[in-house]
């Protein structure tokens, strides 16, 4: 893990220790990921898993659905132009703006037309100026697709970059722009790139603790663990594993929420953002398809920038906006993770991985990897 992770302080009820041992019996038909993330269909992170050719060790899941909470309701955002035309949400001059935005980043013509005209306006300007955006339609571009934090303002360049990014992706495997992994994505993925590793010669060393770490004449390294010491040219680790690092300010709180029911649908995946005035809160909804939970049981994760003291009633309010009395919690878990500064302990031959950030995709660890 590259996080410090905390565990809200909470109380099991009988009934909820009931519940837990029930669960236990199954325990291996739940896999429940401390930082789930999905896969743009054309981003980075896929692109890495073709040119790897480490593609086929992972396997992948649509995410069918978005929706977007707020003012106490959920509703479900259209995001191809099929789904466009046939929502019966949205009224025909509804249909016509979304319709005309979704040409305009389609169109190379068009989208640098209007990123080199609008570079130095405000993103959420540019939509209410020249798409006639707002209510509903305006946050689901903004919070949703986009995904600004609330408050946060960005260029039009970059609202736009990022939009198209999203609708590039839509088509490439189906009606939807990001794929969920299988049987808990993030583990699957590394276990893909392990393999890829391991055939080029990497070792992996688990569940040892590191006394020391020291240069030779050689210039490898000489890892001092428990269990006595190897030699490497190179090093890649958690900065758990460093007695240099220290919590910096950014902090990401998260839910973690085990369901009785589906709410979001049976046999699906979806994304969904929960907006107020205190922030917004990013949601991930997995059911059995994914082979991460029994069947007829889900899984909601919800994530926010902010630590938990300052956040926990914005994820309950976004976990209870999202089941809408569907489902009830099985199991409940909340905590929050630090990014670590481990700039005192990388040097040449040494890299040092970092906390997962905030944001829905891979893609920042993708870059981060390759750079």
């Amino acid at each position: 893990m590259d996080t410090l992770q905390r565990l809200a302080p909470f109380e099991l009820s009988p009934e909820t220790t009931e519940k837990l041992q029930a669960m236990l019996k199954n325990d291996r038909s739940y896999m429940i990921e401390l930082v789930p993330k999905v896969v743009f269909c054309r981003g980075e992170l896929t692109e890495m898993l073709i040119s790897c050719e480490i593609g086929e060790y992972v396997q992948f899941k649509g995410v069918a659905h978005s929706y977007l909470a707020h003012n106490g309701t959920i509703e479900r955002i259209p995001e191809s132009k099929e789904d466009i035309f046939a929502s019966t949400s949205l009224s025909l001059i509804e249909k016509r703006k979304l319709m005309r935005l979704m040409t305009m980043v389609s169109d190379n013509t068009l989208y640098t037309h209007i990123l080199d005209k609008y570079s130095d306006t405000q993103f959420t300007q540019l939509l209410q100026d020249k798409f006639k955006l707002s209510g509903m339609l305006l946050d689901a571009v903004l919070y949703l697709i986009v995904r600004v934090n609330r408050g946060d303002t960005i260029s039009s360049r970059e609202g736009c970059e990022r939009l198209h990014k999203y609708v590039k992706s839509i088509g490439r495997y189906g009606r939807m722009a990001y794929l969920c992994g299988m049987y808990g994505g993030g583990s699957e993925i590394s276990q893909s790139f392990c393999r890829l590793c391991a055939v080029s010669g990497g070792t992996y060393i688990l569940n040892e603790k590191v006394a020391a770490i020291e240069s030779t004449a050689e210039n490898e390294f000489s890892v001092v663990l428990d269990h006595g010491t190897v030699r490497a040219k190179q090093i890649v680790m958690s900065p758990d594993y460093t007695s240099t690092a220290v919590p910096k300010d950014q902090i990401v709180s998260r839910a973690i929420c085990i369901l009785d029911n589906t709410c979001l649908g049976d046999d699906t995946t979806a994304l969904a953002s929960y907006v107020d005035d205190s922030g917004v809160v990013s949601l991930l909804y997995v059911t059995h398809s994914t082979m991460t939970v029994p069947s007829g049981q889900s899984i909601l994760y919800a994530w926010v920038e902010g630590s938990l003291e300052e956040t926990r009633s914005l994820l309950t309010s976004a976990v209870q906006t999202t089941i809408d009395s569907k489902a009830s919690p099985l199991l409940s878990i909340f905590m929050e993770s630090h990014e670590l500064d481990v700039s005192e302990t990388e040097s040449q031959g040494i890299i040092v991985t970092r906390a997962p950030d905030a944001t829905v995709d891979l893609d920042s660890a993708a870059l981060s990897a390759q750079h």
